[in-house]
């Protein structure tokens, strides 16, 4: 009986933890991207997330997005006291995860954003246990509006930034079609 109850036990453990690894598919016909900062270093610093012109959200402290987007080339970028780029080239029904690493600022906490290699299994398994915590962030969209108006000068100095530094040679990072998550 006692073998019974402790097998029962570790099946149920079992599949809870594997159907807790399981995140919600990409649709087939858009690409998503999780924006993820797990660190609470600088908990107190909002990163806002763009998508070129397009401001995805903001928030401060740990947490993440889940952003759809179409198929195809874009440029995401962080800002915080800085502003760092990533260039992507995303497929449609793929999953990819860029990182928003906390940096010492001068004033206040920079940001890096890094691509995921999901062939990292370590690395995917603290980003999953980590999405599994919480709940996405989620905008109504007034409330991107609202502050995509707000910010239209970050915006814009934020691309011209991009725009210097890759003139200057600048590398800058890139998320590739093959970084995708699952068996897609």
């Amino acid at each position: 009986m006692k073998k019974i109850v402790i097998s029962s036990a570790l099946y149920l453990f079992g599949s809870a933890f594997c159907t807790a690894q399981d995140i919600t598919p990409a649709p087939a016909d858009k690409a998503v991207v999780y924006f993820v900062r797990p660190s609470s270093f600088g908990f107190a610093i909002n990163f806002s997330y763009f998508d070129s012109a397009r401001l995805i959200g903001k928030f401060n402290g740990t947490g993440y997005i889940r952003y759809e987007c179409d198929p195809g080339t874009h440029l995401f970028w962080a800002r915080s006291e800085n502003k760092d780029f990533v260039e992507a080239d995303v497929e449609a029904g793929k999953i990819y995860f860029l990182e928003a690493i906390p940096q010492m600022g001068g004033i206040k906490a920079g940001v890096r954003l890094a691509p995921v290699d999901p062939k990292s299994q370590k690395k995917m398994e603290k980003l999953l246990k980590f999405l599994n915590k919480k709940s996405p962030e989620s905008f109504t969209p007034e409330q991107l509006e609202e502050e995509q108006k707000k910010m239209d000068d970050v915006i814009k100095r934020g691309l011209e930034k991009y725009l210097q530094e890759k003139e200057a040679g600048n590398k800058v990072e890139r998320l590739e079609r093959t970084m995708y998550y699952g068996s897609q």
